[in-house]
């Protein structure tokens, strides 16, 4: 009896080896195919703490940047008399009598309007006044979406 043991076990052992190896093969894929999936998803999440990390500083030196334009107002009077010059300009702009002029003096320089970096300087002017720096943001996005 042990003969016929022998001889069914070298007939069979090479067939259980492939199919032994061919699961332990799909085993391994199947652990692999489940790593990949977990990086995938871990790599994901890091980009989206990132992003958040990102927002949140920029928000912090926002209210920084604000603070410290508030701050260094009191200490001089020269951004006063840019604030006077540019919002006389400004309005210059909505008085009929004044119109004229303001287009004249655009056409001179060779803009057909206001440009873009005279809104620029309003918007600048909220922002350092007001301590507004997400309205700035606001307004600059705005016009990057336009483009």
């Amino acid at each position: 009896m042990g003969w016929i043991s022998k001889l069914f076990s070298f007939l069979t052992n090479p067939i259980a080896d492939l199919t032994g190896g061919y699961r332990e093969r799909k085993r391994i894929a199947s652990v692999m195919a489940a790593d990949v999936a977990t990086a995938e998803n871990n790599l994901k999440i890091a980009k989206f703490k990132a992003q958040a990390a990102r927002v949140e500083r920029q928000e912090d030196n926002d209210a920084g940047y604000d603070l410290t334009v508030l701050n260094n107002r009191r200490e001089t009077k020269m951004d006063e008399l840019i604030i006077i010059v540019f919002l006389g300009l400004f309005l210059c702009h909505f008085i009929p009598v004044m119109q004229p002029y303001m287009a004249g003096g655009w056409q001179a320089m060779g803009y057909k309007g206001a440009p873009w970096y005279f809104e620029f300087v309003i918007v600048g002017i909220a922002v350092s006044t007001l301590g507004l720096m997400r309205l700035f943001r606001a307004f600059w996005r705005a016009r990057e979406n336009k483009k």
